[in-house]
């Protein structure tokens, strides 16, 4: 009988990096699992054009590149692991490229929604985490994923967060939260239980979780949530994409308008690198 399948898509363009290894390392101790890895460096992911051709029924996006590929392969998984490394106080930027193409991922969410999946970040210092480990964890929800844990792990050199005192106990952590019956484990004191930001915005009467809206009391060093915003559980988020749908149709009826805007901003002096047209 064949294991169940853990996908790790490894987002770092270093090979034996960190971030490959900590997937490795998660599925060495995953007994009765077989672990296929995506090296996404070497896809081609095209920026989205913003079109909304995707949204039409029966239509697929029409940029030509490994986007729905990749989509395929991550329906087929059980679990998933995404691991990428902080560049300049945020994620390497494949990451954002993917999360853009999230209209395309529509018709997979049900499915990745079903199927667990931790994050992680791998990264030098925790001085310039910067907002790293929560935009991560926003651009793999972004396409629809159900993410389960999100860990950091740190080390410069290739290898090195395996030198970590709590490396065995984070890559532990990251194995059940994949193979757990239990939807999530136990969130820190300082992130959204809904989607692991810790990042907030300071409003009346406590604070809002920047990326879904929740909002928390600050009980000393732990944050009590009392209020989750309906946009950003999973019928809100089938709203939004009628939402989104009812756009497509709106411009439809006043794109003439919209034309004659664009027209009166047409012209422009635009600098371009030799041999670009």
């Amino acid at each position: 009988m064949a294991g169940k399948k853990l996908l790790g898509l490894i987002a770092s363009y270093r090979r034996l990096g960190n971030a490959e290894i900590a997937v490795k390392a998660v599925a060495e101790q995953m007994e009765g699992w077989e672990l296929s890895m995506i090296r996404l460096s070497q896809l081609t992911i095209l920026p989205c054009k913003g079109c909304y051709a995707c949204l039409l029924p029966g239509i697929k996006c029409n940029l030509k590149d490994d986007m729905d590929w990749l989509l395929e392969r991550m329906a087929e998984a059980d679990a998933i692991l995404v691991a990428a490394p902080n560049y300049v106080l945020g994620p390497v930027g494949i990451m954002k490229m993917m999360a853009d193409r999230a209209l395309q991922a529509g018709p997979y969410c049900d499915r990745l929604n079903a199927t667990k999946t931790a994050v992680i970040l791998t990264l030098g210092r925790e001085d310039y985490r910067g907002y790293a480990d929560t935009a991560l964890v926003a651009q793999v929800s972004a396409l629809g994923m159900n993410v389960s844990a999100v860990e950091l792990l740190y080390g410069t050199h290739p290898g090195e967060i395996a030198l970590m005192s709590d490396f065995d106990e984070k890559i532990a952590r990251l194995r059940r939260s994949l193979i757990d019956d239990a939807a999530t484990l136990p969130q820190a004191g300082n992130r959204c239980p809904r989607c692991h930001s810790d990042l907030f915005r300071v409003r009346e009467g406590g604070l809002e979780c920047a990326l879904c809206k929740s909002l928390a009391r600050q009980e000393g060093e732990r944050l009590d949530f009392y209020y989750f915003h309906p946009e950003f559980g999973k019928e809100g988020k089938k709203e939004h994409m009628q939402w989104l749908l009812g756009k497509k149709e709106e411009y439809l009826k006043i794109k003439e308008k919209l034309g004659a805007i664009q027209n009166r901003y047409r012209e422009g002096n635009w600098l371009k690198p030799p041999g670009k047209n």
